[in-house]
């Protein structure tokens, strides 16, 4: 899967996507640091790649063309990052992978939902 990685993101999460042999764009570690979200939505859409965000700007719905999918990450603030690890290890372990395109995928301390990327609104 090809991955871009928002900064607020714990670079553990980085790390093990890019060891299972992911394509992990890590924006932390880019000259993309600090670029507005809207700039990485697009960027994430032209090169393919699924978002991983813990921004609560994120998804920006109306801003197109969208990438192939959102995974959200809601970890209280008190998660370090090995526990943010985890979370997202065991969430994405409940959806099969090929749900991650075309859907907002919100991973939070014992759920995980999903829902279509596109506004009904949108087509």
């Amino acid at each position: 899967m090809r991955w871009l990685i928002d900064e607020g993101v714990p670079k553990a999460v980085v790390d093990w996507l890019a060891g299972r042999g992911d394509d992990v764009l890590d924006i932390a570690a880019s000259d993309l640091r600090g670029s507005p979200d809207v700039r990485l939505w697009r960027l994430a859409a032209r090169q393919g790649r699924l978002i991983v965000a813990r921004d609560l700007d994120f998804p920006l719905r109306r801003v197109t063309p969208s990438p192939p999918g959102v995974v959200l990450v809601r970890a209280p603030n008190t998660f370090h990052a090995l526990a943010i690890l985890g979370l997202v290890q065991e969430g994405l372990a409940e959806v099969p992978a090929e749900t991650l395109p075309g859907n907002i995928t919100v991973i939070k301390p014992g759920r995980v939902r999903q829902r279509p990327l596109a506004s009904p609104r949108s087509h």
